[in-house]
């Protein structure tokens, strides 16, 4: 084990530096972000709420394990035969995690290797120096590893572009729901965020420009300055996270400002052969969107969230809104719009996500409270751009009545709504279930969130 520690902290250490000065992309974080993509909806929610800011750096801890873990099972063999295992664990680990740089991988790998064959092989004592030096090592490393995800994330929000003003945006007068229901646009710092990312990049607007190719051919290149320029429109729109459980509220509803597709692009000079658009962030995220939707009224190429430009975590300088689908296909941090004549696949895509993610309908309970025999309901109901047109609430499995409902601030927005029911004294479980504009129901039982996205029940307990 001292032998795979040292190679570990060695191979780190060599690795950082050239991430430092070479940009090469780490290895902790390649595997970080794969753990990050692949662990139960249910868990990764609950570690973003309770870890909060050092979630991600957890994560990067995964990937320095895995690294040691071959590093460590390298060391039980000695000379060439160390060498030939540490060769091929790295060869494999490049095509599990997608590692894609060669001679990048060797930053790490090639000094790690020269410390596993130069150290001594030496039983480990039971107890003893050497022992609490390599648990001084090991620990070392794993604070180092999330530290420094912290460290430069924080480095990166300080140096990214302060929002600016953008339009006078005022928050919507609240006289639906009297404290029942959420408020019907979501605060900047209040609206959910999610990336695949553990450190977010931070764009610099002098030097960042969109791209727009055909099939890898630029046809041409816009400047943030002359992004602000196009005429834009505003308009209200709800976003939802697909990793949304039944229970978890990954939602939130702002207004935005931006312009079609079509002010950048004449789609009469895309060649008849292209079928989809591929929004591609600098962070290496992508998701497509066939022409024709991508063309569409209903896809905004958003520059500003609630009066401001958008700040780094919602996607500055320009981001991709299609209310059609689930939040991964609103691309952030965009750096290049791809016309393709083959079918793109995307981050999620290529681990089994569909192509197609279209929100499914959804409620949300926000507030339940027994007054007596009467209980007092409100929540919201959201079903993309589909729109909803009725929601009814039960209690106790009794019969649906219908909700008050608020008219949406546009058709691309949940629609909030109220209730007052009768229900039994004691602990009641109240439901609630939405109507589309296709006049299809919320569903009654639960589907995998996976590849598409959860449908099922709301519920929400309630008790004297």
């Amino acid at each position: 084990m001292e032998r795979g520690a040292a190679a570990t902290a060695a191979g780190l250490a060599v690795h950082y530096a050239a991430f430092y000065l070479l940009g090469v992309p780490l290895w902790t974080e390649v595997i970080g972000e794969w753990i990050m993509a692949r662990t139960p909806n249910t868990y990764s929610v609950w570690l973003l709420a309770e870890l909060g800011a050092w979630a991600k750096p957890f994560a990067l801890t995964g990937g320095l394990a895995a690294l040691g873990l071959v590093l460590t099972l390298g060391a039980l063999f000695a000379g060439w035969r160390a060498l030939a295992f540490v060769g091929l664990g790295s060869f494999v680990y490049r095509g599990v995690f997608g590692y894609a740089g060669l001679w990048e991988s060797w930053t790490f790998w090639l000094p790690a290797m020269l410390i596993l064959v130069a150290a001594p092989r030496a039983p480990m004592p039971a107890a003893g120096g050497r022992r609490v030096a390599l648990q001084a090592l090991m620990g070392g490393a794993t604070v180092a590893v999330a530290g420094e995800s912290y460290w430069r994330d924080e480095r990166l929000a300080r140096r990214a572009a302060k929002p600016q003003r953008l339009w006078p945006f005022v928050m919507p007068e609240e006289s639906f729901g009297a404290g029942w229901v959420r408020k019907a646009v979501t605060q900047i710092g209040q609206h959910y965020t999610m990336s695949k990312n553990s450190v977010d990049p931070a764009i610099d607007p002098e030097t960042w420009a969109l791209r727009i190719t055909v099939d890898g051919r630029e046809i041409a290149r816009v400047r943030y300055a002359q992004l602000l320029q196009i005429p834009r429109e505003r308009r209200y729109v709800t976003l939802r996270c697909v990793s949304n459980t039944l229970k978890s509220d990954l939602m939130g509803t702002a207004e935005w400002s931006g312009f079609p597709l079509s002010q950048i692009v004449d789609r009469a000079g895309i060649p008849a052969g292209v079928v989809e658009a591929a929004f591609i962030g600098v962070d290496g995220h992508g998701d497509s969107l066939p022409i024709q939707y991508a063309f569409s009224r209903e896809v905004l190429l958003a520059v500003g969230m609630n009066g401001e430009t958008l700040n780094r975590a919602h996607g500055f300088p320009v981001r991709l809104l299609c209310p059609r689908y689930y939040g991964f296909k609103h691309v952030k941090w965009l750096g290049e719009i791809a016309f393709v004549s083959m079918p793109y696949f995307g981050t999620w895509p290529k681990m089994g996500y569909t192509k197609e993610p279209v929100v499914k309908i959804a409620s949300y309970i926000d507030k339940a409270r027994r007054d007596g025999n009467k209980i007092q309901v409100g929540g919201v109901s959201y079903a993309g751009s589909r729109g909803i047109q009725a929601v009814e609430v039960r209690v106790g499995g009794g019969a649906w009545q219908a909700a008050s409902m608020e008219n949406p601030l546009s058709e691309y927005t949940w629609t909030r709504w109220i209730a007052t029911l009768e229900g039994p004294e004691g602990e009641a479980v109240v439901e609630a279930r939405a109507q589309d504009g296709t006049g299809a129901w919320q569903l009654e039982t639960e589907t995998p969130l996976f590849p598409g996205g959860v449908g099922g029940p709301t519920l929400r307990k309630v008790s004297i």
